[in-house]
């Protein structure tokens, strides 16, 4: 596959609102022309008069750049000094194997719903989707997905629910991609972005004004500092003294998140503002330590 051809799967791929013009600049060519000559030669690209650019015919194409790929999943590399030695693999991707891309059909059902979610973000695409949590039956959503988290094992999307449905239009809810089961593009819009900038985790999008502060002793700041656990989105750092232990602030949803840290590093985390949650977290890990006492 020739270079120009890789190129304009990457742009399609990548950040880059793909109009004729902005695809003639990024592509160093002097006519629009050239640009519609080459893509007329690609089964995977149209271009769509809504949204007044071009895009993906399917929300899953039939090719992916090494490229592409490799940034996409990297972050399912957990270890954090084996992510470094991996970066060398992408610059091996980049500058030699330039003409090389993979056949999507060979991946797995967990990539496919990443990139067909990936495409349906930046192109504005409202999505039916057939949900399943946990041992619930499955459910049908129409949704506008904002945003793709993932934890380095299990990976979520922030969804919007789109005015299709019966119930909870507009919030924001968080769906597992191993729950996901049917995916098929229903409208693109050009009305707003659906993709949004926010950190979170499985319990939804965190928001600014929702956080814990946390004083950290010094065996339990280092512990967190060797593990690079501090790199979590939930942790933001607020001042080390002399002795080695840190205060933090914990960004979280649900109570269950601090009360799941303090008790398992207790009494060598402690929360140091907010009285009212402090005197709630420490009631409920007394209990449970009352019922693990009588159960024994």
């Amino acid at each position: 596959m020739n270079e120009r051809t890789i190129e304009i799967y990457k742009a399609l791929y990548g950040s880059l609102e793909c109009t004729k013009e902005n695809l003639a600049n990024y592509l160093k060519l002097s006519s629009v022309k050239t640009v519609e000559n080459n893509i007329k030669e690609i089964e995977d690209i149209e271009y769509d008069i809504t949204i007044r650019k071009y895009r993906f015919k399917n929300l899953l194409p039939e090719y992916i750049p090494n490229e592409v790929f490799f940034d996409t999943f990297k972050d399912s590399i957990t270890n954090k000094l084996m992510k470094n030695d991996f970066t060398l693999l992408e610059k091996h991707i980049s500058s030699i194997n330039t003409k090389s891309m993979i056949h999507t059909s060979e991946l797995s059902n967990l990539a496919k719903k990443i990139i067909m979610f990936k495409n349906a973000i930046k192109n504005n695409c409202v999505l039916k989707v057939s949900y399943k949590k946990n041992d619930a039956n499955t459910e049908e959503k129409f949704i506008q997905p904002n945003t793709i988290y993932g934890n380095g094992f299990t990976y979520y999307c922030f969804v919007t629910y789109d005015q299709r449905n019966e119930k909870a239009a507009g919030e924001q809810r968080t769906f597992a991609f191993n729950g996901i089961q049917e995916i098929e593009a229903v409208e693109y819009t050009n009305a707003f972005p659906f993709s949004k900038e926010q950190k979170g985790n499985v319990f939804g999008s965190f928001k600014k004004e929702k956080f814990v502060v946390l004083h950290l002793n010094q065996g339990v700041a280092h512990f967190f500092k060797r593990e690079n656990l501090f790199l979590d989105d939930a942790f933001e750092l607020i001042d080390e003294e002399s002795n080695g232990s840190i205060t933090v602030k914990m960004y979280y949803n649900e109570d269950f998140e601090i009360e799941k840290i303090v008790q398992q590093w207790m009494p060598n985390i402690t929360i140091q503002n907010n009285l009212e949650l402090k005197n709630k977290v420490y009631k409920k890990i007394n209990d449970n330590l009352d019922k693990l006492m009588n159960n024994t």
